[in-house]
């Protein structure tokens, strides 16, 4: 008498270490909603996190671009004041208030002269501060505050020429 081979799932067959296809069970369609949906959760949660980063990026970055307009601003403020022989001051926050005029990221700009200068060898300081629009929904809860302002100073020694 030949002995017949037992299969998987019958009496007395025993489970292979591994299962092979033939063994496995076919998904119950219950099983499969259940994984659609699970599915669906995660691509919403993984998602909702990509664009929050994406948008702490874009903050990051319109941060870094509103510090250099401000930066320039002061520095070309600066540099007019102290070339100016008239008004130094007066030159001075006219020439960073143009440098500011029509930038994208910068809302509510402030000017401040620290030191008018005047005199030949005197310092002509300037403060420029600028305020960045928040992009991120709740970015103060997620740190992004100090993101939303900017600040500068320059420095420069008041030129001129003696009669």
């Amino acid at each position: 008498m030949r002995k017949q081979k037992k299969q998987c799932g019958q009496p007395g067959g025993g489970v292979p270490p591994v299962r092979p296809p033939a063994c496995t069970p076919a998904p119950v369609p219950q099983a499969r909603a259940k994984q659609a949906g699970q599915s669906a959760v995660e691509f919403a949660l993984v998602v909702t996190m990509a664009i929050i980063m994406f948008l702490g990026m874009m903050q990051f970055g319109m941060y870094l671009y509103g510090l250099s307009i401000v930066e320039n601003a002061a520095r070309n403020g600066a540099r007019i004041g102290a070339t100016s022989q008239g008004c130094t001051p007066c030159d001075a926050t006219a020439a960073a208030q143009s440098a500011l005029q029509g930038q994208p990221v910068i809302r509510d700009t402030a000017v401040s002269v620290l030191a008018p200068g005047g005199v030949v060898g005197s310092t002509v300081r300037i403060r420029v501060t600028a305020h960045i629009p928040l992009v991120v929904p709740g970015g103060g809860t997620f740190g992004l505050g100090p993101l939303t302002t900017v600040s500068a100073e320059a420095t420069f020694r008041q030129e001129g020429w003696r009669p």
